[in-house]
């Protein structure tokens, strides 16, 4: 499994936890569990991963583990939102924690995209 942005992975294995997927090229197969509410994105940080926080408190993560498999098909999973990566205090994104609740709970490393694939 992997994170990554909308605009740097168009292949197979695209489970979209972001709300919307403006402008995004078929192919994925959305996670609406994982995705903030409309309201968190106008939330500052702090307020944000409170409330994110506590949507994966209400998810089993094993299961949500296998979900995500099973949505991403015969693909590796990659689970996708809209933000870029560099991330910065301006530039964040709720994909990195959940990678970061895999590896706590199930000591399973989910690593970002980093290299941009050709769209």
């Amino acid at each position: 499994m992997k994170t990554a942005s909308w605009w740097t992975y168009a292949g197979p294995g695209r489970v979209g936890l972001s709300l919307g997927t403006r402008g995004v090229v078929g192919g994925y197969r959305n996670f609406r569990p994982l995705a903030p509410t409309r309201d968190m994105l106008h939330m500052g940080h702090e307020q944000y991963e409170v409330l994110y926080a506590e949507i994966l408190s209400r998810l089993d993560p094993r299961a949500t583990w296998d979900q995500l498999h099973e949505l991403a098909g015969d693909g590796e999973p990659h689970l996708m939102c809209h933000e870029r990566p560099p991330f910065t205090d301006s530039n964040r994104c709720h994909r990195r924690p959940v990678a970061a609740w895999f590896e706590a709970t199930l000591g399973e490393v989910v690593p970002e995209l980093l290299q941009p694939a050709l769209i």
